[in-house]
């Protein structure tokens, strides 16, 4: 809602000379999009999480294919802004490396879950991670389209370190990754030009600068509390793409430093929640896969305000939920379904601390199986056995069919074991 109402503000001054529908024209196709994207966030709310990792190796493959598509193949992309990497659809574009965060953020979720131990291996841990990730980071560069492909080391390291990798090979990649980001932005002379310009940001004022510039003059106008919501100056043909990748300094200008504080406070809470979900949930797909779009959204905000604010080098990558764009923002609000669907099957208290089941509710359900059951979640180090639960419950238990020195889950017993230990 916020975005919409900014980028409404911001799209005014582009729009009023437009024939027909004029300076609604960008409020009402992103209206569209709001709309696609609530559709998205619903759907994949209600669709158990676990039934993505079925279809994640082809949707793999598939994203990967629609990206060597656009660089490679004729007349499939459409360079907007210097980059391949739009397919026009009637009225519509589609980006498909918004798609491929998504899918990539799945598909480790489900390779990760899978190898269980192993991902503290050289050959099916550190090598098979820096192969994919290198595959889909060289067809990003490709288009080219370095802030995209720097969020994309940043989720995938960021889910390697969650899923247990060995510290001596993750700091091994992140050395190597780093000098490589180094390497690649120095190759190209106009990624070299925007680093320089983030060390002298008044040397090329009337090209490469002129943008940032701007930017800074409408932080600077905003003050303490802005100029009032829709009285930005700067947006009036002085700052380019004032409703897309520039639009936290129009909030800035309109609504000040409250407005801009109230924006990076809501992405903190959007972390703070989305690890939360990740920390309480019921197996290490679910965990990794709150990781996953839990650090694609906070990243990709901090990338946003760190380079209009030249905290960062800046690399053109949009606001989530606030910048205009429908690959964008339908893509988000999809994967916050699948982050909520998560939260909707999160352990209860009384799960992740069984001392508290006596004290809470009676254990109703039948005696489990004899043995440990397999350990679903790599956080439940300690069970108490299953009969001193039914002592201090009061129900009725046969000691011949449960050790009680060995630790049990808790009530009520799950009989279904967990898929991704099993596998």
């Amino acid at each position: 809602m916020f975005g919409t109402v900014m980028i409404f503000s911001a799209s005014v001054p582009d729009t009023a000379g437009v024939a027909g529908l004029g300076e609604y024209s960008v409020l009402i196709r992103q209206l569209i999009y709001v709309m696609l994207g609530t559709a998205g966030l619903l759907i994949a709310m209600r669709i158990d999480y676990h039934r993505l990792a079925a279809y994640a190796f082809h949707a793999m493959v598939a994203i990967l294919l629609v990206l060597a598509a656009l660089v490679f193949v004729p007349g499939v992309g459409t360079t907007v802004y210097g980059a391949k990497a739009w397919i026009i659809v009637g009225p519509f574009s589609v980006q498909p490396s918004e798609l491929a965060k998504l899918v990539m953020i799945i598909y480790m979720a489900t390779w990760f879950a899978g190898k269980g131990a192993k991902v503290r291996t050289f050959s099916s841990g550190l090598a098979q991670f820096t192969l994919l990730i290198g595959l889909l980071v060289a067809l990003l560069m490709l288009e080219p389209d370095l802030g995209t492909a720097t969020l994309v080391v940043t989720v995938g390291v960021a889910m390697f370190f969650v899923a247990g990798a060995h510290l001596v090979h993750f700091a091994g990649f992140v050395m190597a990754g780093g000098a490589g980001f180094l390497a690649m932005a120095l190759s190209a002379s106009y990624r070299r030009d925007r680093l320089l310009l983030f060390l002298n940001p008044d040397g090329d004022l009337q090209n490469l600068g002129w943008q940032l510039y701007q930017a800074r003059l409408a932080l600077g106008s905003g003050g303490l509390f802005g100029v009032g919501l829709g009285a930005s100056r700067q947006k009036f043909s002085w700052l380019p793409a004032a409703h897309n990748d520039a639009i936290f300094a129009v909030i800035g200008e309109e609504l000040g430093l409250i407005g801009c504080a109230f924006v990076i406070g809501m992405f903190i809470a959007v972390g703070y929640r989305g690890y939360r979900i990740a920390m309480k949930a019921p197996d290490a797909f679910g965990t990794l896969l709150a990781v996953g779009v839990t650090t694609w959204l906070i990243f990709q905000a901090a990338y946003n305000i760190g380079g209009v604010t030249l905290a960062i080098p800046f690399t053109g990558i949009p606001l989530p939920f606030i910048s205009a764009g429908g690959s964008s923002l339908i893509v988000a609000m999809t994967a916050v379904g699948v982050l909520l669907n998560i939260s909707r099957q999160t352990l209860s208290q009384t799960e992740l601390h069984p001392r508290a089941v006596s004290e809470t509710r009676r254990y109703e359900g039948p005696l489990p199986p004899p043995g440990n059951p397999p350990r679903s979640h790599p956080r439940r180090a300690y069970r108490p056995s299953v009969s001193r639960h039914h002592e201090e419950a009061g129900a009725p238990f046969d000691r011949s069919v449960v050790d009680d020195e060995q630790p049990q889950h808790t009530a009520p017993w799950r009989i279904e074991p967990d898929p991704w230990t099993r596998r």
